[in-house]
């Protein structure tokens, strides 16, 4: 006589008791798919730049290219941090978070803009149009401030600027772009003027009991902030890989054709590094991300896996 067995799973994307949770595994699944995906990408961005090589830019063909010079064009932007000539920047605000086991840099505001500029290779020069186009480019600058600062400011040598920005100066971005910033501030003003008049052992109690306060609560303006800037700087040299295409509007000669994001190829790569570092730099991160990304799907399966077939 043949005996059925029925066998019935219960998803569950809840805590209730006697089922499994399969939330974090699936949300984890669906993250190893993405950085497993995104590490094929950037390997065939790098078989792509490896397979175009260079072209002049009075040679420059319709299609897929990859020329190299200087940036150059009447449309500057300013870094907001360094005020360095540039067409384009993104700054990131960052906030240490020091909470149970929650600690590290927190991002908490970015921003970024663009403008069209020129490649001029001495050939000739060709427009490009940044939108939607995939940055690589070296760090301008970097400076922390807070009692989580572990790293000195770091200033790009190549601008060719003196000094960076002064403490001051970082505080009163991080004022601008974080309204939590500007929040703590307050609060830690009230916490000097309740504690700071106290001494002798009830000053000490004082002391610790707003050291604690500051440290459990992220809206103090004794806070530590991270902030970084990456520019496209006017008069540097850089790579370009997209699709020259005719421009709609030519103003004159130099005009006439412009390299975008294309349609049918949509690798855009605007490059600060060398062929040969973008290439490693590529590289490097299809080999990180696919290995990270197939090992978030082989853990999150095989939890799944366990989660149903265990009773």
């Amino acid at each position: 006589m043949w005996q059925t067995y029925h066998y019935e799973y219960h998803f569950s994307f809840g805590s209730n008791s006697g089922h499994h949770s399969y939330l974090i595994p699936l949300v984890g699944l669906g993250a190893g798919v993405g950085v497993f995906a995104n590490g094929f990408w950037n390997f065939r961005k790098l078989r792509l730049i490896q397979n175009t090589p260079r072209i002049a830019v009075r040679a420059v063909p319709m299609g897929l290219v990859h020329v190299h010079g200087k940036a150059t064009g009447p449309n500057l932007l300013s870094g907001p941090v360094t005020g360095t000539p540039c067409y384009y920047y993104q700054v990131r605000l960052q906030r240490w978070q020091d909470q149970g086991k929650n600690k590290g840099w927190n991002t908490v505001h970015t921003t970024t803009e663009r403008r069209t500029f020129y490649v001029d290779d001495g050939t000739g020069k060709v427009m490009i149009n940044p939108q939607a186009a995939e940055y690589d480019l070296p760090l301008t600058y970097r400076g922390e401030f807070g009692p989580h600062a572990k790293v000195g400011p770091y200033l790009d040598p190549s601008l060719g600027l003196a000094a960076g920005p002064s403490e001051e100066d970082l505080r009163a971005y991080a004022a601008k772009a974080d309204p939590a910033f500007t929040i703590g501030e307050k609060i830690g003003a009230q916490l000097d003027a309740k504690y700071g008049r106290t001494s002798g052992l009830t000053g000490k109690l004082a002391e610790r009991q707003e050291q604690v306060f500051e440290a459990n609560n992220p809206l103090t303006g004794h806070g530590s902030y991270r902030i970084t800037e990456h520019c496209l700087v006017a008069e540097h040299e850089y790579d370009v890989i997209g699709t020259c295409a005719p421009n709609p509007q030519p103003q004159g000669d130099d005009d006439r054709n412009l390299i975008l994001k294309g349609q049918v190829e949509p690798t855009f790569v605007i490059s600060g590094f060398s062929e040969l570092n973008l290439e490693k730099v590529l590289r490097k991160r299809a080999i990180n991300r696919i290995a990270v990304g197939a090992f978030l799907i082989v853990i999150t399966l095989g939890i799944i896996i366990a989660q149903l077939v265990s009773p």
